[in-house]
């Protein structure tokens, strides 16, 4: 559903006074002005403005993947053999109401659910509106979200947004909005690329209720 371009772009950053290069040696030294100006001799002269032919762009439709491990979310492990925090961060989250507790992985500290519940909804709201930016982009680009799916199954979430091979060098894109075990979210924009009936307004707000409503249920406490 992606491709990429070649095309020739330019990068022009003469028209900032306070734009300063720096230019390092091997040694990571920083050159002096006679050094860089001896360097460009018989060069392209400009740090600024640069020329870059043939260059590569991504465009088209992308899809992300985020699994979430409910049984390791909002735990740390608390195995000797395989430490993921120091004694000082353990002794730090104790004294701040992290609770020892058990999970399928063995002993851990458990984050208190005050805690959860202030975090539940920034996560589901980071994973909603994530996007790829650039501050390099020649154009303009909303970089806005099509669909969203939520699944506890991997291989239907797999199938949910896809593309299908019609011509040897063709795909068509594919939202699956009613995949049973599976709620998919579909904004406006995604009927401008493919053919949709549940379109909504408020379909990224939907799907970041979902998220924070399957993190709330799962019961942290008794894993095991």
């Amino acid at each position: 559903m992606a491709g990429i371009n070649k095309e020739d772009v330019s990068f022009d950053r003469s028209d900032r006074p306070n734009n300063k290069i720096i230019v390092r040696n091997e040694d990571g030294s920083i050159l002096s002005d006679v050094q860089v100006v001896e360097l460009l001799e018989g060069r392209d002269r400009s740090l600024s403005r640069k020329w870059i032919p043939d260059n590569s762009r991504a465009t088209g439709l992308f899809v992300l993947d985020i699994a979430i491990d409910l049984r390791r979310l909002f735990s740390v492990s608390l195995n000797s053999l395989e430490p993921e925090i120091s004694s000082m961060t353990e002794s730090k989250l104790r004294a701040e109401g992290w609770i020892e507790s058990v999970n399928a992985f063995g002993s851990c500290l458990l984050a208190p659910k005050s805690v959860r519940e202030t975090w539940i909804p920034a996560l589901a709201k980071a994973i909603i509106e994530w996007q790829i930016t650039s501050n390099q982009a020649r154009t303009f680009s909303l970089m806005e979200t099509l669909a969203v799916t939520v699944s506890n199954n991997a291989n239907k979430i797999a199938g949910s947004i896809r593309a299908r091979l019609v011509e040897d060098d063709k795909a068509k894109v594919i939202i699956e909005e009613a995949l049973g075990g599976v709620d998919c979210f579909v904004t406006l924009s995604a009927s401008a690329y493919v053919l949709t009936n549940i379109e909504s307004e408020e379909a990224l707000e939907h799907a970041e209720q979902k998220i924070i409503q399957i993190l709330n249920e799962f019961d942290y406490e008794t894993q095991v």
